[in-house]
């Protein structure tokens, strides 16, 4: 099946009528009889695909009869079985007395209260399923022997979530959803429940499973994700996640950060909803915050680097991973790609779909692909801010453009690594300098100019031409601006305010 179509359980219900109210058979009674009707989907030990169509064999529901309008229910819990079988109780039901029509509500798990709590620790199917609440409902209809059909909705939030071990990771131990409101008020009658309630909690989740959650807007952590290296936190910025909706979210986790892809539908096929990740931000040791003269703080290193004179990564513009594996940034040409990589090109580039005219995001030109006229880096994009946060990014090109014209650029060599120490010239900060290492660059496969030239990023897109973003670029001779195709992998020096 796929995980991307969902369908609302439905369950056929059939009543039949009577002319009075006696638990006991008699030849003119009718009993009730009920089952329940498969959509297309097969319920499955995958977690991903519990209650999706069909109920479990052995699962009770809880069915509600009454004169409409009385609201005298009698209930009744019946057992799912195989294709579509549910065993009703003993001695079994039968319609209320009277010529009037009747109301008919179901509701799933059968022991849900008015007051109604999703379970914290939800990696067994069981406590999953549990957790799922659904309730069906028929008014003012009359009494028949033809089967009454009730369609159940889903009252909670369900995410799926996909998590593979990416760069520099070997194993994800263990997945929690973050700062839910687990309890919601439940009314039996109608079916409609509160706003989430309780102390914010973690919900325990089994890897690239699934977990309902009340209908609720978090904002900050949604997942924590612990791996062999460490944990990963992904974070929504006050979104709101609605009852009765599917969030299916794939996410790769890499040693210094939480690459994405998104794809989020309704459970209801109803809409989309965009999640931004906040990464697993891991700053070097040694690193700094210079102060170049106007209050702006650049760093003392490149992102990917562990020292002042190391390269570090090499990144495409707008994107937050280098293409290679942990420690074969400076091989040329590089053999070791991460899974379907293979060198800095347009094909590889995420932000695009294959050219340089299919752009997909940071596009002001129709020309280059679909126009959405953003000209600067957002966080979820930009390779500092993703990989340290703590207010660090990418410097815009107005920032490059007053690093060159304020400070002194001297080509050097420090640690045995050319590059330029860049000195401030503004009063009072004429000791403050950082070094920018000659890392070269990235294109296909191979590493250029390595040890001769640097080329940094800014956040800034070309104004010209949507296939380009702006940079500074250095050798011995001085320091300039030009801009570069975005699928080139470049250094990215960080500053913060």
């Amino acid at each position: 099946m796929n995980n991307k179509r969902f369908i609302l359980a439905a369950a056929a219900v059939v009543l039949a009528a009577c002319s009075q109210e006696v638990l006991e058979p008699a030849v003119e009674q009718v009993p009730v009889s009920l089952t329940y009707s498969t959509v297309d989907a097969v319920e499955s030990k995958a977690a991903q695909n519990l209650n999706e169509g069909t109920f479990a064999s052995g699962e009770s529901v809880l069915v509600r009869v009454s004169n409409t309008g009385t609201g005298s229910w009698t209930d009744y819990t019946f057992t799912t079985g195989d294709a579509g079988a549910m065993t009703p109780p003993n001695p079994g039901p039968y319609y209320p007395a009277g010529s009037q029509n009747i109301d008919i509500v179901a509701y799933y798990p059968a022991t849900a209260g008015t007051s109604f709590t999703v379970a914290t620790d939800q990696t067994a199917d069981a406590s999953y399923k549990a957790s799922d609440l659904m309730f069906a409902s028929v008014t003012n209809q009359a009494k028949q022997a033809a089967p009454v059909n009730l369609a159940f909705s889903h009252k909670m939030t369900k995410l799926n979530v996909n998590i593979t071990a990416g760069q520099g990771v070997s194993s994800i131990n263990s997945l929690s959803v973050l700062n839910v409101k687990p309890t919601v008020s439940f009314d039996k009658a109608t079916g409609a429940v509160g706003s989430a309630s309780g102390d914010a909690t973690s919900i325990a989740m089994s890897n690239n499973g699934a977990v309902v959650i009340p209908a609720q807007t978090i904002d900050g952590g949604l997942l924590s994700i612990v791996t062999d290296k460490g944990t990963a936190i992904y974070s929504v910025a006050s979104k709101e996640f609605a009852a009765g909706q599917l969030y299916t979210i794939n996410i790769t986790v890499n040693l210094r950060a939480v690459g994405t892809t998104t794809a989020i539908t309704g459970w209801t096929s109803e809409g989309t909803v965009t999640v931004n990740p906040v990464t697993n931000q891991k700053t070097p040791a040694g690193l700094k915050a210079i102060d170049m003269g106007n209050g702006l703080k650049w760093a003392n290193m490149n992102v990917g680097a562990e020292s002042e004179t190391d390269y570090g990564d090499y990144f495409a513009w707008g994107e937050t991973m280098p293409y290679y594996q942990e420690g074969y940034a400076q091989e040329s040409p590089c053999t070791h790609w991460i899974s379907g990589k293979s060198g800095y090109n347009w094909t590889n580039y995420s932000l695009c779909n294959g050219t340089n005219t299919t752009m997909i995001k940071y596009c002001i030109d129709s020309n280059y692909g679909y126009v959405d006229n953003k000209t600067m880096l957002e966080r979820t994009h930009d390779a500092a801010s993703a990989n340290w946060g703590g207010g660090w990014r990418t410097p815009t090109d107005a920032e490059w453009t007053w690093l060159r014209e304020n400070c002194t650029w001297t080509w050097t060599t420090q640690d045995g690594v050319n590059g330029m120490l860049v000195t401030s010239k503004i009063a009072g900060y004429t000791d403050n300098t950082i070094f920018l290492p000659a890392a070269g660059y990235r294109f296909t496969a191979n590493l250029n100019y390595e040890g001769s030239y640097g080329y940094y990023w800014s956040s800034s897109l070309y104004s010209s031409y949507s296939d380009g973003a702006r940079r500074v670029y250095f050798y011995s001779g001085g320091v300039n601006r030009s801009d570069n195709n975005r699928c080139v992998g470049q250094s990215v020096r960080p500053v913060m305010e």
